[in-house]
C-alpha cells in the first residue's frame, strides 16, 4: 500500500496549522493504533523463523521429538504477510494524525480537499463523522474538478466505541475492485482487503480478510487474538498442499498458540483432502524444540511425548 505514502504528503501540504482541540482528539481516538492490531510472532525473539515449513512436509515428516518445530516457521512467515498488510494500511491513517483538519463541524471533520496536480489525475480528501459513539471515515478521490457527487471511497474504516478511549469495535475496507474501475490503481487478482478488530475486551481479535477473484491464488482469512498473560493464536489456511500421501492434495487449517517464553502448541486439522477432519497436534518448548505429537489417524502410535509439556493456553478458550 505505499501508493497511499504521496497521499499523505497531499494532505500534510494542505493540512491547517494550530493544536488539536479536545474534541479533534474524540475523533483520532476513534483511529485503530498500530500495537492494537499488529501480531507478536512466536518466533520472533529468535531473530528469524525456527524451522523448515510444515506445510511442505508429508504427515509422517511433520514433526518430530527434539527437532525445531515447522509450525513455529510457518506461523512466523504467516505473521510477517499479515503484519504487512496491517501496516500498509495504518501508515496512512497515522500520517494523517499528524495534521489538524481543514474544516470542522460539530459532528464533523475533513482533511482537504487536495486539488490534484502535476500527474495525479485526482483530487482527494478524508472524511470523518461522528453519530453517538460511533465514528466512520473515508479516504476519497474524484476527477479533477468535479462535483460533489463524485467522490468515491477507496479506504471505508468505522469505529464503535465501547469501554473507554480506543476500546470497542472497528473495521477499514480498501475497494481494490471500484480503484481498478475509476483508473487509480490496478492491483491484479484482489477485490478488496478487509481488517475487522475488537479491542473492548481480552482475548481481543483482528481479522484481515482477502476478497480474491482467484479465490485459490492466497488464503483468505487470517485471525490473531491476544488473551491475558499475553498469550497469542494465529488462525489461517494452507492451501493445496499434499499434507497426507494418498490420492487428494490438502487444504489445511492451522492454529497456532503460544506464550511470551516462546513454547506454544498448534493444530492442524485437513479441511479438503486426503481424511478430512483428521488432526495433527504438536507442542514445542521455549527453544522451539518439539516435546509433543498426536496423530489423530495414526491407530498405532496416535501420540509421542508427554501432553504435560503443552502449555495452559485455556486463557484463549473464551
Amino acid at each position: 500500500m505505499r501508493h497511499l505514502v504521496p497521499i499523505c504528503l497531499c494532505l500534510a501540504l494542505a493540512a491547517c496549522g494550530g493544536d488539536f482541540s479536545n474534541d479533534d482528539l474524540e475523533f483520532l481516538n476513534a483511529f485503530p493504533r498500530r500495537e492494537d492490531l499488529t501480531a507478536s510472532m512466536p518466533g520472533k525473539t529468535q531473530g528469524e523463523a525456527w524451522g523448515a515449513r510444515v506445510a511442505s512436509k508429508s504427515a509422517q515428516q511433520a514433526g518430530r521429538l527434539g527437532d525445531s518445530s515447522g509450525i513455529v516457521g510457518d506461523t512466523d512467515e504467516t505473521g510477517l504477510r499479515f503484519n504487512e498488510a496491517v501496516d500498509g494500511i495504518l501508515s496512512s491513517l497515522e500520517a494523517i494524525q499528524q495534521y489538524t483538519p481543514t474544516k470542522r463541524e460539530p459532528d464533523r471533520r475533513v482533511w482537504g480537499p487536495i486539488p490534484g496536480r502535476n500527474d495525479m489525475r485526482f483530487d482527494t480528501r478524508f472524511v470523518m463523522t461522528r453519530e453517538g459513539e460511533r465514528f466512520d471515515y473515508q479516504l476519497q478521490y474524484r476527477d479533477i474538478g468535479e462535483g460533489e457527487d463524485a467522490w468515491w471511497s477507496f479506504m471505508s474504516g468505522s469505529f464503535q466505541a465501547n469501554g473507554g478511549v480506543r476500546k470497542g469495535e472497528g473495521s477499514l475496507i480498501m475497494d481494490l475492485k471500484r480503484a481498478r474501475e475509476e483508473r487509480f490503481l490496478d492491483i491484479p487478482f484482489l477485490d478488496r482487503e478487509e481488517i475487522h478488530y475488537q479491542t473492548r475486551k481480552l482475548p481481543t481479535r483482528v481479522e484481515l480478510v482477502f476478497v480474491s477473484n482467484v479465490p485459490t491464488l492466497l488464503p483468505s482469512r487470517y485471525i490473531y487474538r491476544e488473551a491475558e498473560g499475553d498469550l497469542a493464536e494465529m488462525t489461517f489456511q494452507i492451501l493445496d498442499t499434499d499434507f497426507v500421501q494418498g490420492g487428494l492434495r490438502e487444504d489445511v487449517a492451522l492454529t497456532t498458540r503460544w506464550a511470551p517464553d516462546g513454547r506454544g502448541t498448534g493444530i492442524l486439522e485437513i479441511i479438503k483432502g486426503d481424511i478430512l477432519g483428521a488432526k495433527y497436534t504438536e507442542c514445542w518448548d521455549a527453544q522451539g524444540r518439539v516435546t509433543f505429537i498426536s496423530r489423530s489417524w495414526d491407530f498405532l502410535n496416535p501420540t509421542e511425548g508427554l501432553r504435560s509439556s503443552c502449555p495452559d493456553m485455556s486463557a484463549l478458550d473464551r
